[in-house]
């Protein structure tokens, strides 16, 4: 594998990990503002949230393949990182949730549904099956989930990009920017010119995300050029265009920029409160806290107690999705990164954020 000579700031303290816990939070406030009974109000959307997701993902992500001894390492990795908390969360839900429904055990164990829930979700196509037999009123278990095929996919599409990284790296991140961008553009329209919600859909999967992968790589490559030399104009120029796109959301030329210079804001900020990585010391929480919100906030609009007590409703949430990632980093994740002590260096990685 060539190996592409990195700024050494990169290897530098960073606040990746906070960003990762924060995104994973404004996740958390966006759906519980949709699905409670109270007006919440918080700046960060669930769709800024996963695109800062895939922002970060992508500078550490294609880093982390580099550092690799190999395909396999790397595949081995990604899989030790993603797969088993997913796994645990979809297969829990579909056991304890028997208990929250209106069938009983006879007629919830026989339902197809929850057999076709079960082979879905395992196979990450969440789509097909986001429901459960009589738990929530039919509505989606977790809906949170569409984004890990997503992130995987983008995993996948490293090995391949790098194949075209080795001596031009910006020619090629700008055509898949630029493809991904079009499409974006493309769904929108077909949106707006039809109603089918279905562009929606496509606009939020594998081509319409990549943008903000790519813009993650884009950095990575090019870090000391954009944070170092020209950090002066370009950190300004991001946050006006991040401010337009804020309150002008749809203008095309502003969301074809708006990746970018996401990412310049989110790499900047990241290096200059390095401090910030001291989150580190207690755990990698976010990826736990973003599986677990939803089937919690499910659950307790459930009960009628908090329903009319909305006041209680936030702590109740905020509480148990934070001892849910907690036991599922000391418990599951991180015993999985360790299990291997030739994987040392896997484990290292996942507590920065690769």
């Amino acid at each position: 594998m060539v190996q592409p000579v990195f700024s050494p700031e990169i290897a530098k303290r960073n606040g990746f990990d906070f960003l990762r816990l924060f995104f994973a939070f404004s996740v958390f406030m966006a759906h519980f503002g949709e699905l409670a009974p109270v007006t919440v109000w918080w700046p960060v959307s669930s769709a800024m949230g996963v695109a800062g997701f895939f922002i970060i993902s992508g500078f550490l992500i294609t880093r982390s393949y580099y550092r690799s001894a190999g395909l396999r390492d790397y595949c081995r990795k990604r899989i030790r990182r993603i797969v088993p908390a997913y796994v645990f969360v979809v297969v829990a839900c579909a056991l304890l949730l028997s208990l929250a429904g209106t069938l009983s055990f006879q007629e919830y164990f026989t339902d197809r549904r929850f057999y076709k829930y079960l082979v879905a979700n395992l196979s990450f196509m969440n789509f097909l099956q986001p429901a459960l037999p009589g738990v929530f009123a039919d509505q989606p278990v977790n809906g949170a989930l569409w984004t890990i095929k997503v992130e995987l996919a983008l995993y996948a599409v490293v090995p391949l990009l790098a194949l075209f990284l080795r001596k031009r790296p910006a020619p090629v991140l700008g055509a898949v920017y630029i493809l991904s961008c079009l499409f974006d553009r493309g769904m929108s329209l077909l949106y707006e010119s039809s109603g089918n919600e279905l562009y929606l859909i496509l606009e939020r999967q594998f081509l319409g995300q990549i943008r903000f992968f790519v813009a993650g790589i884009f950095l990575l490559f090019y870090f000391d050029f954009i944070t170092k030399r020209h950090i002066r104009w370009l950190l300004p120029v991001a946050a006006a265009i991040f401010l337009l796109r804020y309150f002008f959301i749809g203008h095309w030329m502003i969301e074809a920029l708006y990746p970018i210079a996401f990412a310049i804001l989110i790499v900047s900020f990241a290096y200059h409160f390095g401090k910030l990585a001291a989150v580190s010391r207690y755990g990698d929480f976010s990826y736990g806290f973003y599986l677990y919100h939803f089937p919690v906030l499910q659950l307790f609009l459930g009960v009628d107690w908090l329903k009319n007590h909305p006041a209680c409703l936030f702590p109740v949430c905020f509480c148990t999705v934070s001892g849910l990632a907690c036991l599922s980093w000391h418990l599951l994740e991180k015993p999985i990164l360790r299990r291997n002590t030739g994987y040392k260096g896997a484990f290292r990685n996942a507590i920065s954020g690769e």
